[in-house]
């Protein structure tokens, strides 16, 4: 027994001098953050406004790699298969969460081939609509469609989820058409192709801004101080709340001490003022949670969402 012990205490104490090494030595080349969705969407968005700090800091390249396809499954299951360096990244959001939901196969197991990283930020979806619909506000909206019942289409960037939850909430039936992303959606409500979009906040600010979408409401409980101007769409639909979220990961087997160097380094960088600028300006919370906080977090929206696909009646398919 006393042979065990000595022989664990010296292998953990070797392995503290290394981790700290391999954090010293972090990043030995290019890091690559890999978005899972197509540009111009709230990941691609929020991470270039931490790229130039990451490149100060690291004194190294950062570049965004995108890598769409499938519901952001191609990028998430192209980082689990990289190197445990943390020379690659995933930025993905409240989809990896959907992920395990609606796909009864994942090239990837969310919760076993990658390890959280650290959460980056947080941003309530709002639904929107093309300028011609003739509402302004949920309680408007949801009367017009329960007068049309499936006469409106809503657009979501990807999963379904979200929407399915707010027209069960509401009461109302509109047809769900996913796109691949935020930037495809976008295009499509200002287009006219559907009649209303959901997404993240942080997504959808430029074309507000611009006149060609108009907000509805956002889905969080409360009014959000990133838009306070548009009421929330429990207003008309008890209950409902989708906060949409961005973080970070990286392929099992990194070391630890290479994780903590990572999100200490984000967190810190989510401290400076321009940063919280920057991301107020494009709808997101900056966040920077703690590692084993993240991972529990990450759990409890995949739980959250498997309740509402169960009532919703969704099988992984």
């Amino acid at each position: 027994m006393r042979s065990r012990f000595w022989i664990a205490f010296l292998a953990s104490a070797f392995l503290v001098p290394v981790n700290a090494a391999l954090a010293q030595q972090f990043p030995g080349k290019v890091v690559r953050i890999v978005i899972p969705f197509s540009l111009g969407g709230s990941n691609d968005l929020t991470a270039r406004v931490l790229l130039p700090h990451l490149i100060e800091r690291w004194k190294q390249q950062v570049i965004v790699d995108p890598q769409v396809g499938a519901a952001s499954t191609v990028g998430s299951a192209h980082v689990a298969r990289s190197a445990p360096d943390g020379h690659t990244i995933l930025f993905t959001s409240t989809q990896y969460a959907y992920a395990p939901i609606t796909f009864a196969k994942l090239p990837f197991d969310p919760l076993n081939d990658l390890m959280p990283v650290t959460l980056v930020t947080t941003s309530p979806q709002i639904i929107v609509a093309h300028p011609s619909l003739p509402v302004k506000t949920p309680k408007e909206l949801v009367a017009f469609a329960r007068a049309r019942p499936g006469e409106l289409t809503i657009g979501t960037p990807g999963n379904t989820l979200p929407t399915l939850s707010f027209l069960s909430l509401a009461k109302v039936k509109m047809e769900p058409i996913p796109y691949k992303g935020a930037g495809p959606l976008n295009i499509a409500v200002m287009g006219g192709h559907v009649s209303l979009g959901i997404g993240a906040i942080s997504s959808w600010l430029g074309t507000i801004q611009s006149g060609r979408v108009k907000p509805i409401g956002v889905c969080s409980l409360e009014r959000s101080p990133l838009y306070p101007s548009a009421p929330p769409m429990a207003e008309a639909a008890p209950g409902f709340e989708a906060v949409a979220w961005f973080g970070m990961f990286v392929p099992r087997g990194t070391p630890p001490a290479v994780i903590k160097k990572i999100r200490d380094d984000i967190a810190d960088i989510l401290k400076d003022p321009a940063v919280i600028k920057g991301m107020h300006n494009i709808g997101g919370e900056p966040s920077g949670m703690p590692t084993e906080e993240y991972a529990r977090f990450v759990r409890s929206e995949i739980e959250k969402w498997g309740k509402v696909a169960k009532a919703a009646g969704i099988k992984p398919q």
